[in-house]
């Protein structure tokens, strides 16, 4: 119990240990810098903490460790712009699960109290529809039944029961006080790649536009910078099921890689509306289903996803 409660209060403990840093200019320079980034190198190092025979609790753990090493990098970055946050702001900032950029969150635009109440509700009965949904599948006989079925099935279920539930989640924290962005932004109605990745985890999505997109030069270039942001995404997501697993299986890079390619390939692309947007709505979900099959194959090394694991052409990654 102590090393599972170091491994998920650890990366809190080591952001604020580096807030010293992120309150002076020379925080830019090489030597501070350096110090920065080894404390966001043992941030990222604390699931480790945590028994290796614990798999899922690790993975959760790496997850928090990466969202708070991106919130001191953050906060890094914006010694570049403006003022840095006074203790209590960044406390704040470490404390609130709805935001990654902190100087962004003044304009997520307000929301009444009735309407935070409507999405109270009705993401607690979607999340809790999903649940129920999830289970019924996972209890379910697929013996005879298509892989890909399984897969679709269990994914959408998924992925109702997370974005209702942090509709939920992040309802309740505006009802609490608390400043948010909402995370989810309709991403089943995508009508393709590009126009999924904005509507998908608008939080870190958020990060990578305003930390790394901007900076990088994306705006000059932005099929070869989303290429490299999709890279990065790559490697952040093999680093937390490395950390879940222990070993690297390639799965997150083939699927990011596929999707960073069709990203850019879409960045640009005029979205119809109405009627006319439901066979680009419909292809970019068969996408988005099929690719994940990657994705997921390494939930599946971490928790068992599919009742007859996974098909030959995948295992043995």
């Amino acid at each position: 119990m102590p090393h599972l409660i170091a491994g998920f209060l650890g990366p809190y403990l080591l952001a604020m240990a580096c807030f010293p840093l992120l309150v002076h200019r020379r925080a830019t320079s090489p030597g501070q810098s350096g110090m920065l980034l080894g404390g966001c190198l043992l941030i990222l190092l604390s699931p480790w903490l945590i028994s290796a025979e614990q798999p899922l609790t690790r993975f959760v753990a790496a997850m928090s460790a990466m969202l708070i090493a991106i919130k001191v990098i953050d906060a890094w970055q914006d010694l570049k712009r403006r003022s840095p946050p006074s203790w209590k702001e960044f406390l704040a900032f470490l404390a609130n699960p709805f935001v990654l950029v902190r100087r962004r969150l003044p304009s997520e635009p307000p929301m009444g109290t009735t309407t935070n109440v409507l999405r109270l509700v009705s993401g607690s009965v979607g999340c809790a529809i999903g649940v129920a949904g999830l289970n019924a599948l996972f209890d379910m006989d697929w013996q005879g039944w298509p892989f890909l079925l399984e897969h679709a099935s269990k994914v959408t279920a998924l992925m109702l029961a997370i974005i209702f539930g942090l509709c939920a989640a992040t309802a309740l924290w505006r009802l609490s006080g608390g400043a948010a962005r909402d995370y989810m932004d309709h991403p089943f109605a995508a009508r393709t790649p590009a126009d999924f990745w904005r509507r998908y985890n608008r939080n870190v999505q958020q990060f990578f536009w305003e930390d790394i997109f901007k900076p990088l030069g994306g705006l000059r270039a932005p099929v070869r910078t989303t290429l490299l942001v999709f890279g990065l995404s790559a490697l952040i997501h093999e680093f937390i099921f490395y950390a879940a697993i222990g070993r690297v299986q390639g799965y997150q890079s083939v699927f990011f890689a596929l999707h960073g390619i069709a990203a850019a390939a879409t960045l640009h692309v005029r979205s119809k509306n109405g009627w006319a947007a439901l066979p680009s709505i419909a292809a970019t979900l068969a996408f988005n289903l099929a690719s994940s099959v990657f994705f997921f194959a390494s939930v599946h090394a971490v928790t068992p996803f599919y009742s007859r694991g996974l098909p030959g052409w995948l295992q043995g990654w």
